[in-house]
């Protein structure tokens, strides 16, 4: 039996069904309290009306006697209000109706003991009434109430309904359970489908989204969310282990080689080799560690130490340990720092983040690069001496993507006064081993590592050409 076969398998069945039950039995409870309700309040009118009429009979006929009170029952009964339904049974002491329209059955003579229910005879039907009893002079007595055979009706009909409210009740609870599940077995189906075609490899399925903001709606748009960012990782993933074997290669190869050729060197050059050789296998120690650490950083762990950061703090002792290379090479550093800035983070993540960039700004600004994209200001001298490089931090206040109704924040910018960045290379700057110009050092780590540490501390990082330099800006938020 398949699994749409059978209704139990279902949660969202089960739980529908559980609540039609609730339903069921809410409506058996407003039904229950509705028939004691209605039966109390009919039987409550036939009790006073029955004691009413029997006190006036018996005031009748202490005034006036007994013929009085015969006369008096035969105007009573005939009268033409509730004819049908009354019972008047005046007795002698043996139980022999004298006068009335019932009599009792079995014949007996009847004590006042309040109100009870007795089998009589009225004509040629033996019903059931109800009546009040009172016992006169002369071994009398009288005993008056109504049928209740109609009342009985109408409480045989309000349970009958009830009954058939019920019922329906339960039936509406199964269709409808049935319904809910199929409507939940439909909108998961997409879910289903894509996770398997996304399960056998394929991880640019993604689920359709209607244009209905529902829970299923929401739900899709975070699977999505959840299949873009595990698409972007694998992506990285692959991208990385390429890189790794493609830049890797060619240390791995001269060191191999250098070793294989000091074997035949003297002792002094093999000793120059092993020395060059163990600054390589430094270097390449120096990219796992940062490669290690855009991993810890990506996977979160580091969220457990934020606390609240000095923002103006961070960028002073980053700015005082980078001012002495500045100054050698003739450079400046300005820093700027307005009012009390702080944000929720680890700050030792973002001191890295900030030096990462500062020490792009210092590489690359100044007339480093293509001097053709310089600004006019930092053409170099005619004396032939390159510009000295200027670099501006600064950090304030700003909203997310700069709108008024933006997210509240902290922008941090380092500016410098360097070529600039192709604008299609741009997008790919944050991307591992990624270099805009191969002729330069380093392993393309530092701007991953920088968008690494930006995305854990929920902010964004952006990059933008200015017309007398570049400019890079990391977007916080506020405490």
């Amino acid at each position: 039996m398949s699994e749409r076969a059978r209704p139990w398998s279902s949660t969202a069945f089960r739980l529908a069904l559980q609540f039609g039950g609730l339903m069921v039995l809410t409506v058996l409870v407003v039904l229950a309290v509705f028939y004691v309700q209605t039966v109390g309040v009919l039987r409550t009118r036939v009790d006073r009306q029955a004691e009413t009429n029997l006190r006036r009979l018996v005031d009748h006929a202490g005034k006036y006697g007994q013929q009085a009170l015969e006369a008096e029952i035969r105007q009573f009964l005939q009268d033409g209000v509730n004819t049908d339904t009354e019972i008047i049974i005046l007795m002698d002491s043996h139980g022999v109706p004298i006068v009335g329209n019932a009599t009792v059955i079995p014949l007996r003579r009847l004590t006042s003991m309040g109100i009870r229910e007795l089998k009589v005879r009225r004509g040629s039907r033996v019903v059931m009434g109800r009546v009040a009893v009172a016992e006169l002079p002369q071994g009398l007595s009288l005993a008056v109430g109504t049928d209740m055979q109609q009342q009985r009706d109408m409480e045989e009909l309000i349970g009958r309904a009830s009954l058939l409210a019920a019922l329906l009740s339960l039936l509406i609870a199964v269709i409808g359970a049935t319904m809910f599940r199929r409507l939940v077995d439909e909108r998961a189906a997409d879910i289903r489908n894509t996770m398997s075609r996304v399960a056998a490899g394929d991880l640019r399925q993604r689920i359709p989204v209607s244009a209905r903001a529902d829970e299923f709606s929401l739900l899709n748009r975070d699977i999505n969310s959840m299949l873009d960012r595990l698409e972007q990782l694998m992506e990285g993933i692959r991208h990385v282990s390429n890189t790794i074997a493609h830049n890797l290669r060619t240390p791995l190869t001269r060191i191999t080689l250098q070793l294989r050729n000091a074997r035949q060197l003297p002792p002094d050059e093999q000793a120059r080799t092993l020395m060059r050789v163990a600054g390589e296998v430094e270097e390449l120690g120096i990219v796992f560690d940062k490669l290690l650490q855009i991993a810890e950083v990506e996977s979160g762990t580091s969220r457990a130490a934020f606390g609240t950061v000095d923002i103006n703090a961070l960028l002073l002792d980053v700015a005082e340990f980078y001012e002495p290379l500045l100054d050698e090479g003739g450079g400046a550093l300005e820093v700027q720092v307005r009012g009390h800035l702080a944000a929720l983070g680890d700050g030792d993540l973002l001191a890295s983040a900030v030096a990462n960039l500062l020490d792009n700004a210092i590489k690359y600004g100044g007339a480093h690069g293509d001097p053709s994209a310089s600004s006019p200001t930092d053409a170099p001298p005619s004396d032939g001496t390159p510009p000295p490089v200027r670099v501006v931090l600064r950090a304030r206040a700003a909203t997310l993507d700069g709108e008024p109704q933006g997210a509240p924040g902290i922008e941090i910018l380092v500016e410098d006064n360097g070529p600039g960045v192709d604008p299609q290379a741009m997008e790919k700057m944050t991307t591992r081993f990624f270099r805009a110009r191969k002729d330069r050092s380093g392993y393309g780590l530092g701007l991953a590592s920088v968008h690494a540490i930006t995305q854990l501390h929920g902010g964004r990082l952006a990059f933008s050409n200015l017309p007398h330099g570049f400019q890079a800006r990391i977007w916080l938020p506020q405490t």
